[in-house]
């Protein structure tokens, strides 16, 4: 069920409708420029019913022609999930966004340091097809992207 909903969400990842594909020449660099930092809890512009949940920085990748990729998880979400025995998924342990994507996500920060989840599973896949050209990152709003996930799980 767990790997199902990875895979689930990198499709996602793959058909989000307003995406930025993805270059070859990316390298992981913890002194990017960003305003973001590996660990930070930001709140965010969320969807109706989801006020409380957030988002953490897990990873910080520089592309040559995207900039800065920052990978999120997210908390305490109420996706609706048809596949879930709850019938909710609350959290997405993986995705990527551009930098301006953030941006216009109205991020207000909640703490500079907090416990990373296991996100390696997710990135890895990703990292495999985005170096394979067959994925990129979310260039939308992150409650857009939730809402790309949600329609998709429910298909």
């Amino acid at each position: 069920m767990r790997r199902a909903f990875f895979l689930l969400c990198f499709i996602c990842v793959l058909l989000a409708g307003r995406m930025s594909a993805g270059a070859q020449d990316v390298r992981t660099d913890e002194n990017t420029g960003a305003k973001y930092k590996v660990g930070q809890k930001w709140a965010y512009e969320a969807r109706e019913g989801e006020k409380d949940s957030y988002l953490i920085i897990l990873k910080i990748d520089q592309d040559a022609k995207l900039g800065n990729i920052i990978h999120i998880a997210l908390r305490g979400l109420k996706i609706k999930n048809r596949r879930s025995p709850e019938g909710v998924s609350e959290k997405v342990d993986h995705m990527p966004f551009s930098e301006e994507a953030l941006q216009n996500s109205g991020l207000k920060l909640l703490k500079e340091k907090t416990e990373l989840p296991d996100f390696d599973e997710g990135y890895q896949i990703w990292r495999k097809d985005f170096d394979a050209g067959r994925a990129g990152v979310y260039s939308i709003t992150v409650a857009e992207a939730v809402k790309v996930i949600e329609t998709a799980l429910n298909q």
